[in-house]
């Protein structure tokens, strides 16, 4: 089953990969690991691109 909202995904993402927070939140693990497998199938996860270029001008270098 996916998850309904990002803050969710990431939370469930979370749990999926540290056994400490899994048992101070009470979210059993393998629980977790359905969400974020899920959610790796639906892309909720994917980090969105920054608009603009990249690169040296970006960063602050002089231009040649």
């Amino acid at each position: 089953m996916p998850s309904t909202s990002g803050k969710q995904a990431r939370f469930m993402a979370m749990i999926a990969h540290d056994k400490g927070e899994a048992a101070r939140t009470g979210v059993p693990q393998s629980v977790a690991k359905e969400f974020n497998q899920a959610d790796k199938r639906t892309g909720i996860l994917r980090k969105k691109k920054k608009k603009g270029g990249g690169g040296a001008a970006a960063a602050g270098a002089p231009a040649p």
